[in-house]
């Protein structure tokens, strides 16, 4: 296994995401406009999730670029590759967006998953992945709005007063908040970028008790890292409440209760660029 050093926070909650929805996940790489012998391109591929399943739909004669910035991340997603049976249709670069060594016009999709949030401007973002693609190509990302990604049977002023918690910690992070809300905004970027053919799909998956070991990982983790962040904002009231609500040793804890549910709502833009 590759070594977990210089890893952000937030990749256990990521990977256990990706093994609790990996069915979903992967039928979302599967409505992508990919046909066999394409050349695709990831941008920010982080632990190479997505990767083999690209690489599965372009067929032996296509080809799958993953790029990231981190040197931790392209060393997990190598190893994800190297235990895929598609390992040789990928190749690995280690590159910021802003300076890909890679030539335009060249590939027949550009894909970004979750990821676009992270970047340094997002219009940008779509701008480079735009130009990366052939005259008739395709971009793809798919990415969240924190404030709807989960729904979740929690109290409502709980959970409002939680989000607001969010948002004035995001606020205070040095980087535009809006950044974490990207989802709602994709469409208009796309078309910012010179886009055309646009178009949006949003993707539901439901959970319902009792949850299998990866749904309750990734539970565990997102309320962790989500606590973390609001925990010391909210009034002492409502701090014990949220507590007892994620506390694993909790009588209220919400993934234990026998009528628990969860619906994940993801969303994918795909536009053409002009030939």
């Amino acid at each position: 296994m590759p070594s977990t050093e210089n890893l952000p926070s937030y990749e256990p909650m990521m990977a256990a995401y990706h093994s609790a929805f990996a069915a979903e996940l992967r039928a979302m790489i599967d409505w992508l406009p990919i046909r066999e012998g394409d050349r695709v391109l990831e941008i920010a591929c982080g632990d190479g999730a997505y990767t083999p399943w690209l690489a599965a739909r372009v067929g032996p004669k296509g080809a799958v670029t993953a790029v990231d910035i981190s040197p931790a991340y392209l060393r997990v997603a190598r190893a994800a590759s190297i235990r895929s049976n598609v390992a040789a249709r990928i190749g690995h670069v280690a590159a910021p967006i802003e300076s890909l060594p890679l030539p335009h016009d060249t590939f027949d999709l550009v894909w970004c998953a979750q990821s676009l949030y992270s970047l340094p401007d997002q219009a940008e973002a779509i701008r480079t992945m735009a130009a990366h693609a052939r005259p008739g190509g395709t971009v793809a990302v798919f990415d969240n709005d924190t404030l709807h990604q989960l729904l979740l049977p929690w109290p409502v002023d709980i959970e409002l007063a939680v989000r607001r918690a969010e948002f004035e910690a995001f606020s205070e992070e040095g980087k535009d908040p809006n950044t974490y809300y990207v989802s709602r905004n994709l469409i208009g970027l796309f078309h910012t970028a010179g886009l055309t053919t646009i178009q949006s799909r949003s993707f539901a998956t439901t959970r319902q008790a009792p949850l299998g070991v990866s749904e309750r990982a990734f539970l565990t983790a997102y309320f962790d890292n989500l606590s973390d962040r609001v925990k010391d904002r909210l009034d002492p009231k409502t701090r014990d409440q949220w507590i007892e609500l994620i506390d694993p040793k909790s009588n209220r804890n919400m993934i234990d209760r026998a009528d628990f549910s969860l619906t994940c709502l993801d969303h994918v833009v795909i536009g053409v660029k002009a030939s």
